[in-house]
């Protein structure tokens, strides 16, 4: 988004750039993450827009939904069209659902997926827009699926009881952990998992020792990337869900791969409401599902 889309002097009216901006807060309670470009230098420029601007970053910042991005371009911008191009060179790279800006420049720059703040609403993928996604149950698929998640978030539950070193199907499990490394950034990563093993049909409960011996790979992977991660133990569980400060996502399927093409999950987005209540039940705190023991894998 570039900084005068937010500004009342570019827009047609007060009350259309109001509409506008409610859209943009949509986004924040829900999917929407906004590039903070050239390390933090767009919501500077943006801020000293107007008080309109002032409180949508207010806003979005509350809601965690800025995301820091590295320059695109040699030279910082000094108007609205040069951050239009910083966006353009931005999608390149990372790809956007739209590149917001003032209307002004959105009738110059017609090419998708720059779109005025006051027809956001109006667009394809407005409308389009769902809490659920399909995915084919790979892990090519998954990171591209989580890929914005996994790379920003400050905090990562994967909640799945069958989570398991030894089974084949979760043997690129760790792919998922290691794509959270980005230059110096550790996110803080929870595995959370049944305390017992499905065998033979029946659950058989092991030690904590013999689950830290099972865990060792996995360790010694994280550990040499420089990541960690807790493991927790639970007595009984049952829904599987990925929980981040950036969003909830049930995953009926888990994390686990599948040798059939054809095989593919419905994932689906949880309110702000519902992952609240899934991370306060997986604390430690909390004695719903009971937690039998932790240790902590991979780098001191």
């Amino acid at each position: 988004m570039t900084p005068e889309a937010l500004a009342e002097a570019r827009s047609s009216s007060t009350v259309a750039l109001e509409l506008g901006i409610g859209c943009l807060n949509d986004l924040c309670r829900a999917e929407g993450i906004f590039a903070d470009m050239r390390n933090g230098r767009w919501s500077q420029a943006t801020d000293a827009v107007g008080p309109l601007a002032k409180r949508f970053l207010t806003f979005a910042r509350k809601n965690r939904r800025l995301i820091i991005a590295p320059p695109q371009l040699p030279a910082d911008p000094e108007n609205d069209e040069e951050w239009l191009w910083e966006g353009q060179k931005f999608h390149t790279t990372y790809p956007c659902r739209a590149i917001i800006t003032q209307r002004e420049l959105a009738d110059i720059y017609t090419d998708n997926p720059v779109v005025s703040i006051e027809r956001l609403n109006q667009t394809g993928w407005w409308g389009e827009r769902s809490p659920s996604k399909f995915v084919n149950r790979t892990t090519a698929d998954y990171l591209r699926a989580l890929d914005l998640i996994l790379h920003h978030s400050n905090s990562l539950m994967f909640i799945d009881a069958y989570i398991d070193p030894l089974a084949d199907n979760y043997r690129e499990f760790p792919h998922l952990l290691l794509a959270t490394r980005i230059n110096d950034f550790r996110p803080l990563i929870e595995i959370h998992r049944a305390s017992w093993r499905r065998i033979n049909g029946q659950n058989q409960v092991q030690g904590l020792a013999q689950w830290i011996a099972d865990f060792e790979v996995w360790s010694n992977l994280l550990a040499g990337a420089g990541l960690k991660a807790t493991v927790f133990l639970w007595e009984k569980m049952h829904d599987r869900y990925l929980i981040s400060d950036l969003v909830g996502i049930n995953v009926p399927y888990g994390f686990d791969i599948s040798a059939d093409a054809n095989d593919t999950s419905t994932w689906t987005r949880l309110g702000p409401t519902e992952r609240d209540q899934q991370q306060r039940e997986f604390d430690i705190a909390c004695d719903v599902h009971r937690r039998v023991g932790c240790f902590e894998i991979g780098a001191n």
